[in-house]
């Protein structure tokens, strides 16, 4: 029987990719999403998952919130905290109100899934210890081999526009944007939009809407070709 999850995320394109990885791996099931966390704790009491997968900053009610809300009605449920980095301070909060552990959003799919089946089978994960810590490939080497251009592309496609949108933001032809994005699919081997977002945030390239108050330093970009 395949492991039932709910995943809470207000980027519903990061949530899709998730999503997608999960379905591939073969022993999970998606079976309910949330973008903020009123919305986790009332489909985590009508669905009944195994697992929860929680982002911590969300607009309204915080994932920590919701993690308290959802221990509350279920203390048996697995909560998985699903985020960029943060301090030991919010992980810590976040494992005080009820979560299992902590899973980097910059995991491997590998790691993710791995981490997913460990808290399924309830295994608490250290988040200082956990296998599923940040991409040690610096964002320079991950994203050296695109021009200005891929790169404002990249960026661009993690946001919630349509490629319309980022055409005319870009001031850019359909058609070009097309051959934009098959090239920058190519350099980075990745194959869908959702792919691209989860690449961009886990290289910095973008901040998550609502995961932080700040703006979070963007990787360098890109040199001139040559």
């Amino acid at each position: 029987m395949r492991i039932k999850l709910v995943l809470v995320d207000d980027n519903a394109l990061f949530r899709d990719g998730v999503a997608r990885i999960l379905k591939a791996d073969g022993r999970f099931r998606v079976v309910g999403q949330a973008a903020t966390g009123a919305e986790a704790v009332t489909i985590v009491e009508e669905l009944s998952p195994d697992l929860v997968l929680m982002d911590l900053r969300m607009p309204g009610m915080s994932g920590e919130q919701a993690i308290k809300q959802i221990r509350a009605r279920d203390p048996k449920v697995a909560i998985g905290v699903l985020s960029i980095f943060e301090t030991d301070e919010y992980v810590s909060r976040a494992l005080e109100a009820g979560a299992n552990g902590y899973l980097a959003k910059d995991a491997t799919p590998e790691q993710l899934c791995s981490a997913v089946a460990r808290l399924a089978a309830g295994e608490p994960i250290d988040p200082m210890a956990n296998g599923v810590a940040h991409n040690d490939q610096p964002a320079s080497d991950v994203l050296a081999t695109l021009t200005p251009r891929e790169f404002e592309v990249l960026r661009a496609l993690a946001s919630d526009q349509t490629y319309a949108a980022i055409a005319r933001d870009l001031k850019i032809s359909p058609k070009t944007l097309r051959n934009h994005i098959s090239n920058t699919y190519h350099k980075l081997r990745i194959y869908d939009r959702a792919q691209a977002v989860i690449l961009a945030v886990q290289e910095g390239v973008v901040e998550v809407p609502g995961s932080g108050s700040g703006e979070r330093t963007t990787a360098s970009r890109p040199r001139d070709a040559q």
